[in-house]
């Protein structure tokens, strides 16, 4: 009888040692190109806390990815995902980001896929409501965070050594990175060149490629399952294919004015849900807040930096506020013309492409919502990104 209860034991280390040493090779190979195709809209959040679907859709040959954040999830006929497949667009793109995601996330995105990246056109939506006083915060860091790419930076030799370093010291003020004593360490004895913790860094560095080929693992069984629950794209190729710039935007207002019917232009599902309950002692909930004194500005440039270091050619897209949403909320004209000086100030001195939507911030059906670019605002972002495409 006692060797009986030995059995689920054994079979429980049999399993893992078979999980564990099972080829690499075999499990990409079970991974179709349908469910990648499907990957590119999931929205998963394994999608881009790992490596390997997005390895996998950077090797198309015609691929041009776009990162932000939570606007990406707002599909209609003439989001840009759509929008490459009714205009039958000479590119394709997938989407990274999820609502909380923000530009110290994508830096760790795009340093891990820094070999993929090189010579790729990019595009990178900026969100206003990124620059809060306080930057990123934990509680939206957390759930967005990769442990296998921040345990691949430790790792990294093909990015600026200056730039890996100030990304390890931006990490370490987050109780997540702080609380992963491996981590921490090879993090410290990295930031002193090797000169200090030598004992404990030398071995946490050996304990923490163990556990970065096991996350690389993880994420490859992981990948096994993404892809295979297609998303609702809301899709509608007749108000897009064959028709000009202005047609599409024509459709756009006229497809955005039957969802809208409030003062402010937001859509009505939205309003009903999240404004209206609670309008009154929304009146003014801004009216302390600005835009323009946040670290989130420093997390921007480490993108910029990344994206330089990788050989990457971002396009930036900077996206307005909903003007009549946010004088009701009473964060005036001055405070949001002063955000929109200093972005324009910012990408102008890294010498980076961009496009600035601000002057839309009174455009009906730009916007979405508050402050999500989405119907008239992806045609433009949609035609931004042919001209981008095509430029040498």
């Amino acid at each position: 009888m006692k060797k009986i209860t030995f059995i689920p034991l054994l079979v429980a280390v049999v399993l893992f040692l078979v999980f564990l040493f099972f080829p690499n090779k075999i499990l990409e190979k079970w991974i179709s190109d349908e469910q990648v195709e499907t990957a590119k809209t999931e929205m998963n959040p394994l999608v881009y806390q790992g490596s390997y679907m997005q390895s996998r859709m950077l090797h198309e040959k015609n691929i041009m990815p776009i990162f932000g954040s939570s606007e990406l999830v707002r599909f209609d006929p003439f989001h840009p995902y759509n929008y490459t497949k009714a205009a039958d667009t000479p590119y394709s793109t997938y989407l990274v980001g999820r609502g909380g995601t923000q530009s110290i996330t994508h830096y760790l995105n795009i340093v891990e896929q820094e070999k993929n990246l090189k010579g790729k056109k990019v595009v990178f939506i900026i969100s206003p409501q990124w620059f809060v006083k306080e930057g990123m915060d934990e509680f939206h860091f957390s759930p967005n965070y990769s442990m296998l790419q921040a345990y691949d930076l430790a790792f990294n030799k093909g990015i600026d050594r200056d730039l890996q370093k100030k990304g390890m010291e931006r990490l370490l003020q987050f109780d997540t990175v702080k609380r992963d004593p491996i981590l921490r360490s090879m993090y410290e004895y990295e930031l002193s060149d090797h000169k200090e913790y030598k004992i404990i860094g030398r071995a946490a560095k050996v304990v923490g490629k163990l556990t970065r080929d096991l996350q690389y693992k993880k994420d490859l069984y992981y990948s096994l399952f993404i892809g295979r629950e297609p998303r609702n794209l809301k899709a509608d190729d007749s108000l897009v294919r064959g028709k000009t710039m202005d047609e599409q935007i024509a459709a756009a207002e006229q497809y955005g004015e039957a969802r809208v019917n409030n003062e402010f232009g937001i859509t009505e599902k939205y309003y009903h849900k999240k404004i209206e309950p609670k309008l009154d002692e929304l009146k003014g909930y801004k009216k302390d807040e600005e835009y323009t004194d946040s670290p989130e500005y420093g997390d921007l440039k480490l993108v910029m930096d990344a994206f330089k270091s990788v050989g990457a050619k971002p396009l930036f897209v900077s996206i307005p506020l909903n003007a009549k949403w946010y004088d009701y909320a009473e964060f005036d004209q001055e405070r949001r013309d002063a955000y929109y000086d200093k972005m324009n100030t910012v990408l102008e001195q890294e010498g980076v492409p961009f496009v600035d939507f601000t002057q839309h911030e009174n455009d009906p059906y730009f916007l979405t919502d508050t402050l999500h670019i989405g119907w008239k605002g992806w045609v433009y972002l949609d035609h931004a990104m042919d001209d981008y495409w095509e430029h040498k």
